[in-house]
């Protein structure tokens, strides 16, 4: 049995199999994709995908779609597969290796409100609780701080800085009880917002950090319906992406410039656990004049531990990604040199299996 040249394959969370270069058998897959399909390695290689159930057709056909070109990978969402009787939709991403074609798949029941638990999950959830349950004690301290300086303070642009350490501390202490629960889907925060009231909070983070030499742009839609969903999960998507586009635009000597931009949008759906179409209206567009993307992460930049900084860790855009599918929605890049734009797409109801 051929051993994977990467060892990340094999703790990943989701189910990820290895496919020939010509992509008509099964070479390896790793302990979650054994859990899902609930089936030894042994059973299944050697097999065509359009092999393992009802609805793995179209998967194939989508792994024949991708390029040959090492740098080529293909996204794809809401394909409805059969395991073990059981309909899952599923988000898939199909990418080249120096060992064949990978395809990892992020399965959902249909029905579930529920992330279909594997195998490795328990040790993600497990380093969960752990970081949660470290960050939770510097906080309080925090806090604690904040609240002692606001008595000395009488400037109201100080008051203003110290209200803000105190609500980001409540913010990022929700987190930590998210993450204390990380791999249970559970909406109970889930509620309409104003997306733009979110996108001020974010850049009043921003504005407090000295980038004189930055331009931030704002070009909302003021009509706008609310947005369904975790504003906290949200305001961290937005964090994340302008920390990375600010951080793009320092690495390069220009007058930096980032656009955020909020529009309606129609004709754009994607299907709930249950098979059923939801609109996704609502677009948030975060667009920088850095140095862009580098050719060949691309198409991969959502996948963990993919990453273009010297000391980036490549789990932010993978927690970006995780958000926003929770959410039902969807998240796409383009980029070129002078210019990445990431563009968010968000339900304004709830999905029939989350509310």
């Amino acid at each position: 049995m051929e051993t994977v040249p990467y060892p990340i394959g094999e703790n990943h969370p989701d189910p990820t199999l290895l496919f020939s270069i010509d992509r008509k058998h099964l070479k390896w897959m790793n302990g979650a994709a054994e859990s899902w399909l609930r089936k030894p390695k042994s059973a299944l290689i050697g097999q065509c995908i359009s092999e393992f159930g009802r609805g793995f057709d179209e998967l194939k056909t989508h792994i024949n779609q991708l390029g040959n070109e090492d740098s080529t990978s293909y996204r794809g969402h809401d394909i409805i597969v059969n395991v073990r009787r059981i309909d899952f939709v599923c988000s898939f991403n199909i990418y080249n290796s120096a060992a064949g074609i990978v395809v990892q798949i992020s399965p959902k029941e249909m029905g579930s409100g529920f992330v279909h638990a594997t195998g490795p999950d328990q040790s993600v959830s497990m380093l969960g609780r752990m970081l949660a349950h470290e960050l939770k004690n510097p906080l309080a301290g925090i806090k604690g701080a904040a609240q002692l300086l606001e008595v000395e303070l009488e400037n109201p642009d100080d008051l203003e800085l110290t209200g803000l350490i105190s609500t980001e501390v409540d913010r990022i202490g929700r987190l930590a009880d998210r993450m204390e629960k990380f791999g249970q889907a559970d909406f109970d925060n889930y509620t309409h917002f104003n997306v733009h009231e979110v996108l001020q909070k974010t850049f009043l983070i921003f504005v407090n950090q000295g980038l004189e030499d930055i331009e931030f742009v704002e070009l909302f839609d003021p009509s706008l319906p609310d947005v369904f969903g975790d504003s906290d999960g949200i305001m961290q998507v937005l964090i994340n992406l302008l920390a990375n586009a600010v951080d793009a635009i320092k690495s390069v000597e220009t007058h930096g410039v980032i656009k955020v931009e909020t529009r309606f949008r129609t004709g754009i759906h994607r299907l709930d656990q249950t098979g059923r179409k939801h609109a996704l209206p609502v677009e948030v567009r975060i667009i920088d004049n850095g140095p862009g993307i580098p050719e060949a992460l691309r198409d991969r930049v959502f996948q963990p531990f993919v990453t273009g900084k010297s000391n980036g860790q490549g789990l932010g855009l993978a927690l970006i990604s995780k958000i926003i599918a929770d959410h039902g929605g969807l998240i796409e890049v383009s980029s070129e040199p002078g210019q990445t734009e990431f563009s968010i797409l968000l339900p304004v109801e709830p999905q029939a299996d989350k509310g």
